[in-house]
């Protein structure tokens, strides 16, 4: 059945065809058009504005688009975990992240492949973000399973800014963003400092980060551009309390059965790239670098495997180093101007992963279940076309293909013969995947656009799970969109139906602390609708409304997937205005709105959690170079479930471990007020 409506959406996309990117004048935080839409649900958002909403970091701003929930339960410095379009993408399985061209998902973490790491960036310096909800783009690589994310780094309000946070469970944030007045608005430089006790046991966090980036025209019309960040962060991490210990009063419902759990995150990564225009387009070449460690300590399960205690630590130190060349040109042909692209990317990893389980009483490790490195090598290319078929009609499609190898050096251990372990020794594996990729874009006229897309993706499989030898069984992917945008002046709506197909999931196990192929997991297929509204009905409002359903389930057994949420819905709203000049300055006042909506997730063995609201607001007052505001976030106080899971636990020593699965719970964030001060120099 699945297969059948891809198969239809494919049909309709060569059927139909592209419209004109978006402008300027598009309501709320508008697209610009500097990159053709692949998809109805490809969408660029600039965010000036949008930062007055509160958040807890730059990662938070993908909730502007449709369907995109971020969980944050394992403590502020871990990567939070993902939800889109019907997929629990964990840390970044199945999205595929870049900033300011860095990608950022890191290959075969121990504590989830694809592992994505946000933190780092700033918010103040997050110029624009453009999410693409599908692999329908042939630049998307690894990862862009539920789509990719790209941050565009830099600062339109030139000077500099100083600023000051404070507010409930003792957090304190500073932040200074230098941008040279005569320079590009991608120069800039940036620092943040960060620390809270949290609002609750084992909640308190702290981090530092600097990003700098510096734009410079060369002769010719040629720019480099430089990137540089440098991120550590310490936290600490709740884990999880049992609903029934929760509802007898014997655990508080911000609780913690063991407090050594948290971890210790640090990157520092530099890229550069060079653009030079060409007769008919641009050459575009960039090279990156980075270093990463992560320390991770987790209790899921308590005393339920071993009455030595559950906990375990994950650690993963990487290399990375990366190259991308992409050719841009334009050409006449049948009085028409169409486009092609060829592009270049390799990436080489080389890490170092453990995972030890700790007694629960002094930490010391008993037991070792991963002591590895892996080399990890990706080369891929693609082709890209963009015809201008008629006059309102566009079609593009491409090729994308990719080869990874990995050499695996395994020093864990296997059974053999019931009566021996063995080193499982060096491995290595190499695997190609090619996939086309389709769209297709009609304007029909009156605003009304009409927009379809086919995609063959893929998701490169976890280092350690392959064998000697083996082609490396990637996960693929197969996607399509039906979607259509109507646009009027000040006003924006787009509403698409979409279908995903993989034939290789990944789903969270709470005893291993991984995501692991199950047999139920062989193959899910995802098919759901979203609808985005984008407003200006008023001078100084802007307006964002979605809404997404998405229903998830394995091939094998028509089971929902579980942890899914099957509703989200997000509104984000800014009212800004001057209003008057007191003292000769000019007063501005703005007061922003943030909700989301949750419906009921799935949990397995048939259980369910609590659907979700939630409320932010706040409200500041600029007057001249000095500006002061104040967000709240869950303004209602509301009692909330921000992860919830289902499965075997025991956290009393010495107990028998009852084999009946229970739910589990950490507790979201309370009601939490911060007050800031600015000055803009």
């Amino acid at each position: 059945m699945a297969r059948r409506v891809l198969h239809g959406l494919v049909i309709t996309a060569l059927l139909a065809h592209p419209a004109r990117a978006l402008a300027h004048d598009e309501p709320g935080a508008t697209v610009r058009g500097e990159t053709p839409r692949r998809a109805a649900s490809d969408t660029t958002f600039d965010v000036a504005t949008l930062r007055l909403i509160p958040r807890g970091s730059a990662a938070e701003l993908l909730s502007l688009a449709p369907g995109f929930y971020l969980a944050q339960h394992g403590g502020e410095g871990k990567a939070p975990q993902l939800y889109l379009r019907g997929f629990d993408a964990q840390h970044g399985q199945d999205v595929e992240f870049s900033v300011g061209g860095l990608p950022v998902n890191e290959v075969s973490n121990v504590h989830g492949h694809g592992y994505a790491d946000l933190n780092f960036v700033i918010p103040e310096v997050v110029d624009r973000l453009r999410v693409q909800e599908g692999p329908f783009d042939p630049r998307q690589g690894d990862f862009a399973v539920a789509g990719s994310a790209r941050f565009d780094l830099g600062v339109g309000d030139r000077g500099a800014l100083v600023r000051a946070s404070y507010g409930m469970f003792n957090t304190a944030r500073a932040v200074v963003v230098v941008a040279p007045r005569g320079e590009r608005r991608e120069t800039f430089l940036a620092g943040e400092l960060y620390r809270t006790d949290g609002y609750g046991v084992q909640r308190a966090a702290s981090r530092a980060s600097a990003l700098g980036q510096y734009l410079r025209q060369l002769a010719g019309g040629s720019t480099v551009r430089v990137l540089a960040t440098v991120y550590t962060a310490r936290f600490d991490s709740p884990g999880v309390v049992r609903e029934d210990d929760y509802e007898r009063g014997a655990q508080d419902f911000f609780g913690s059965y063991d407090l050594r759990q948290g971890g210790f995150s640090s990157r520092a990564a530099l890229l550069a790239e060079l653009v030079v225009p060409t007769a008919h387009g641009r050459l575009t070449l960039l090279a990156h670098a980075g270093v990463r460690s992560l320390r991770i300590q987790e209790d899921f399960t308590g005393f339920a495997l071993d009455p030595r205690g559950d906990r375990y630590e994950q650690r993963y130190d990487a290399v990375t180093v990366g190259l991308r060349a992409t050719h841009r040109a334009t050409f006449r042909l049948l009085g028409h101007t169409h486009g092609v692209e060829f592009g270049l990317s390799a990436r080489h990893d080389r890490t170092a992963q453990s995972m030890g389980r700790q007694r629960y009483a002094d930490e010391v490790t008993y037991a070792t279940d991963v002591d590895a490195d892996v080399d990890a090598t990706d080369v891929g290319m693609f082709a890209d076309l963009d015809l201008h078929v008629l006059s309102r009609v566009h079609l593009r499609g491409g090729l994308r293909a990719d080869a990874l190898s990995f050499q695996i050096d395994d020093r864990g251990t296997m059974l053999v013969d019931r009566t021996m372990r063995v080193p499982r020794g060096r491995r290595d594996a190499q695997g190609f995947q090619v996939g086309p990729r389709v769209t297709a874009e009609v304007d029909l006229g009156a605003g009304f656009t009409v927009l379809a897309a086919y995609g063959k993706g893929f998701r490169s499989p976890q280092a350690l799970s392959l064998g000697d030898g083996e082609s490396a069984p990637f996960a693929v992917v197969h996607a399509g969109e039906l979607g259509v945008r109507w646009r009027v002046p000040r006003l924006q709506v787009t509403a698409a139906g979409f279908v995903t197909h993989v034939d290789r999931d990944l789903i969270f196990d709470p005893a291993s602390g991984q995501n692991v192929v199950i047999p139920e997991s062989a193959a899910t297929t995802r098919g759901g609708a979203s609808l985005l509204v984008r407003a200006a009905p008023l001078r100084g409002l802007e307006l964002i409304a979605s809404g997404t359903f998405s229903r998830a389930t394995f091939d094998a057994t028509g089971y929902l997937v579980p942890y899914v949420p099957p509703w989200v819905g997000r509104l984000d709203a800014v009212y800004a205005r001057p209003v008057g000049r007191p003292f000769g300055q000019p007063l501005t006042l703005s007061v922003a709105l943030g909700a989301t909506g949750l419906g009921a997730r799935p949990l397995p063995f048939s259980e369910r959690s609590p659907a979700v609201f939630l409320l932010d607001a706040a409200v500041s007052a600029r007057l001249g170079p000095v500006e002061l505001g104040l967000a709240a976030r869950n303004l209602t106080d509301a009692r909330w479930r921000d992860g919830a899971f289902s499965y075997v636990s025991n956290f009393t020593p010495g107990a028998d471990t009852s084999q009946v699965p229970v739910q589990h719970f950490t507790a979201g964030r309370p009601l939490s007020v911060l007050a800031t001060f600015t000055v803009y120099l």
